[in-house]
């Protein structure tokens, strides 16, 4: 047996490593199952031993290096770990990696900055560039870069762009900022005995527009970049070249104005000067500004890359104009090539970007929001050769409007997907192509929304909403090798959450604390993803990591919710005559013994894009009226989930210093049940016309008093689907739960007839309404024109779950074992999966031959089967 797929920290080609905390992973290939390990851990230079796991009886496929070995490692230091499973010597495997600059002393740059440039203004990209001559007489080893910047940057070295788009990605800057490291190759030297390093730095999340208010300057008014160059030789010498004042800079570059909402200006006749030095951010700012900003630490998470590329069919208005459509909604960039003779000397072409059109023409309404966007490329030409590709900006859209050129070749346009570099390395197909087609919708959305972190739309507002993410979270591993994307979110989450215990409802902020918005922070639904996407991703990944890592973060949120449920006095707060004040009385619950534990205070979103219910929803009155049935639901959920990852630090870690945390927990757990029976299910055998969505929510959340009452609650339910002709009637909130709550009660052949319904609301219905990506609402278009939505939001998406979990029948359980049940309907006459989880690939086919489902069945080697 041989160790396949060997990963450190969750990934396949490890970054320099800047935690000390190393996990080793891997799979199994060849028969039997695996009974031991064996793990070395060697110095790639020195080939000396440094750990040795010794020989290990388990069956685990990961392995944790004990603190005090990784304690002992080096900034910089390349390793080689290998294993032998079963003591097969022959069947050796073995993978690199190497640590980051791990201690803060090791970084001799310091930040710098352009001239005149600390202001609120919006300024044309930074330029730096540095000539940096090295020893032809010794051989280097290596030579790596290492990259960060207030703002967003590009790197070139000897005129060759360096991969990667938004570098170094987005954070919450005052807590925390990440760094790439980049390997210059030997191409990119050329027999050269220099180095010339040229930035770019530009807005981005820093200083540009982020969130739905398009809020400017939030996390600072001065672009900034630190950057440190080392050779390594092979005589063990170290040369360190740091950013400092030797630098030059201009920002007389192309690139006039960048921005991730509103798109470039590039004026393509215009060229880097760097006539002048770099400024030291410290004399600009001063030393205590720099000395606050977070000592910067190596990336966990891959690279935005660029991946799918997609060349337009041109289109002519009916007003006559040129329209470029790319045949598909995503996230990315237009690039061109326009050959000599087409243009002139300051001649301007200007893209317009956009998701749908209206009636054939280009439209912006999916950009308008409570400000509007431009998604507008403006190319100053140089009368040659036009070459373009944004560094700055990246936009949703499907089709992209073209002014001023009279000529269109839509073979020199393509448009170029980018998103967070994870492997996609699933699939589902069935013999229903629409719904074949939404599958790959949902895949688009999620690949576009993860952009280092899971926005909800990449047209409008581009943040990291916690409702989305939670609701998504699950469907996500499915398709993606999702953990160590969450894993990197949820710090973000953490690093926001507020002294008292609250998450914000977006990750990183978008706006100050204790805004005008602030009230809707710490919503029902939203702020539970702190306990909700830990607890999937510790089931998913079966590593205990996404508990311990976040065990902060977790009863930080308990200690806020239990506070927030003893809150009684929302209308006591106001004073008379406020319009809200009798409303809160009004709403207010009885007394009784269970008072204690139901949630009355708070502003939540609730079952946002609830079909059916969209006037009341959308009304600013509903967001404040009071919500009690949602949010002590969400209370008793997330203590139940919270109380079982505690038990199990307990059992298995023996954590004993969470004893008394969970006795809090599992008290409000049980509790906000019985507040949720007394309060809200007490008379629910007289009520037969309850939303939908409420229907799913007590059998989903366990909030039933008995099996008895479970299986009434689900009649209730299929009777409501039919009743609604198998349309969709839940919202953000209930949706994923939707169709595998309805077959786990016995009501699959429901199920099925809904998911592949193709009327409004529904999944197919978007399909069958020329949908490339998951819609933010099932209804799309009003009289012909398209509503002003998101038409690439993936929170509708978290429906296939059900795809995997059940038509599929996939449950991954823990010690290398799989449970495999797939419930077939013969409303689809057959179904291809293939789902990489973190045991290996399984795959599951059937189909119906002669009213018989037939069934092919392949789990990755070493796992076991287990009896459903």
């Amino acid at each position: 047996m041989k160790a396949i797929r060997l990963m450190v920290n969750d990934l396949e080609k490890p970054l320099p490593l800047g935690s000390r905390i190393i996990k080793l992973s891997w799979n199994c290939k060849g028969e039997g199952l695996q009974k031991q390990y064996r793990i070395k851990i060697i110095d790639e230079k020195e080939e000396n031993v440094i750990w040795d796991s010794e020989t290990v009886s388990s069956s685990n496929m990961y392995c944790v290096v004990p603190s005090d070995v990784s304690a002992r490692l080096k900034d910089r230091q390349r390793l080689i770990w290998n294993i032998v499973l079963n003591s097969d010597e022959k069947e050796e495997s073995w993978q690199a990696f190497e640590m980051a600059l791990l201690n803060k002393e090791v970084w001799i740059a310091k930040w710098i900055c352009g001239q005149n440039t600390d202001k609120s203004e919006r300024l044309p990209a930074d330029g730096f560039k540095k000539r940096i001559a090295f020893s032809r007489e010794k051989d280097a080893e290596s030579i790596r870069l290492y990259a960060t910047s207030l703002g967003v940057y590009s790197v070139s070295v000897n005129g060759k762009r360096l991969d990667g788009y938004l570098c170094p990605g987005c954070s919450e800057y005052t807590k925390r900022l990440y760094y790439h490291a980049y390997e210059i190759q030997n191409d990119v030297l050329e027999g050269k005995d220099y180095l010339d390093l040229e930035f770019q730095v530009a807005d981005g999340w820093y200083k540009g527009k982020i969130g739905s208010d398009n809020v400017e300057y939030f996390s600072g008014d001065t672009l900034a970049l630190l950057a440190q160059l080392e050779i390594k030789y092979i005589d063990g010498t170290l040369e360190c070249y740091g950013t400092d004042e030797s630098y030059c800079w201009s920002n007389d570059g192309p690139v006039r104005f960048a921005d991730l909402k509103d798109g470039e200006v590039y004026d393509s006749t215009k060229h880097f000067s760097y006539s002048k030095n770099a400024f030291l951010l410290s004399n600009v700012k001063g030393e205590e500004f720099v000395e606050n900003i977070p000592c910067p630490e190596a990336a966990i998470l891959p690279m935005i890359k660029a991946h799918e590329e997609f060349v337009p069919e041109l289109l002519i208005s009916p007003s006559g104009k040129m329209i470029l459509d790319f045949k598909q909604n995503l996230s990315g960039f237009v690039k061109f090539n326009i050959q000599d003779g087409l243009t002139t000397k300051d001649q301007k072409i200007t893209l317009r970007l956009c998701e749908v059109l209206d009636k054939g023409e280009y439209c912006d309404h999916t950009l308008k929001g409570r400000v509007n966007n431009l998604q507008k490329i403006e190319y100053i030409c140089n009368g040659e050769n036009e070459i373009y590709e944004p560094d700055f900006f990246y936009s949703g859209f499907r089709y992209a409007l073209v002014e001023g050129i009279d000529t269109v070749d839509p073979n020199c346009f393509k448009a170029i997907a980018i998103y967070t570099d994870i492997p996609y390395e699933s699939s589902f197909e069935c013999s229903n192509d629409n719904l074949n087609r939404f599958v790959q919708n949902v895949i688009w959305s999620q690949k576009s929304n993860f952009i280092d972190i899971p926005t909800d739309c990449p047209q409008r507002e581009k943040s990291g909403w916690t409702g989305d993410a939670q609701i998504f979270a699950a469907t996500s591993t499915c398709f993606a090798n999702t953990g160590p994307f969450f894993r990197k979110w949820l710090k973000d989450v953490k690093d926001c959450q507020r002294d008292n215990g609250m998450v914000v409802d977006v990750n990183p902020r978008i706006r100050p604390n204790n805004s005008e918005r602030d009230a809707v922070n710490g919503s029902a639904g939203w702020a539970d993803a702190a306990i909700i996407i830990p607890y999937m991703m510790w089931k998913i990944y079966q590593d205990d990591s996404y508990i311990t890592d976040n065990t902060e973060l977790m009863l930080g949120w308990k200690k806020y919710v239990i506070r927030l449920a003893s809150d009684k006095n929302m209308a006591d707060k106001l004073p008379e005559g406020h319009p809200l004040k009798k409303i809160y009385q009004n709403e207010a619950l009885e007394a009784s013994a269970y008072k204690k534990y139901a949630v009355e205070s708070g502003i939540h979103w609730g079952e946002w894009c609830e079909p059916g219910f969209e006037e009341e929803t959308n009304n600013p009155m509903y967001l404040v009226k009071p919500k009690p049935e949602i949010a002590t639901a969400y209370l008793h959920y997330s203590m139940s989930l919270l109380a079982e990852m505690l038990r199990h630090l307990i059992e298995k870690e023996n954590k004993e210093t969470y004893l008394k945390e969970l006795k809090e927990v599992e008290d409000y757990a049980r509790g906000s049940k019985e507040a949720y029976r007394y309060y809200f299910a007490k008379d629910l055998e007289g009520q037969n016309d309850l939303r939908m969505a409420r229907y799913v929510r007590m059998l989903a959340l366990g909030l039933c008093a008995s099996q008895e009452e479970e299986k009434q609650i689900a009649e209730k339910l299929n009777r409501k689907v039919i009743e609604n002709e198998y349309k969709v009637g839940t919202g953000f909130l209930s949706t994923g739960f939707l169709l595998q709550t309805l077959a786990k009660y016995g009501y699959l052949k429901t199920a099925y007839q809904m998911l592949c319904n193709s009327e409004e609301p529904g999944w197919l219905a978007m399909v069958l309404n020329g949908a490339t990506t998951v819609w933010e609402n099932y209804k799309g278009y009003e009289n012909g024109h398209p509503r002003s939505i998101s038409f690439n939001h993936y929170s509708m998406g978290s429906v296939c779950k059900f795809l995997f979990d059940t038509v599929c029948g996939i449950q991954i359980c823990d010690n290398n074992s799989f449970v495999i049940k797939p419930q077939p309907d013969k409303s689809l006459s057959w179904v291809r999966c293939r789902m990489m989880t973190v045991y290996g690939s399984v795959e599951v086919n059937w189909r119906w031959q002669n009213d018989e489902c037939v069934y092919d069945i392949k789990i990755p080697d070493g796992t076991v089967l287990l009896k459903p």
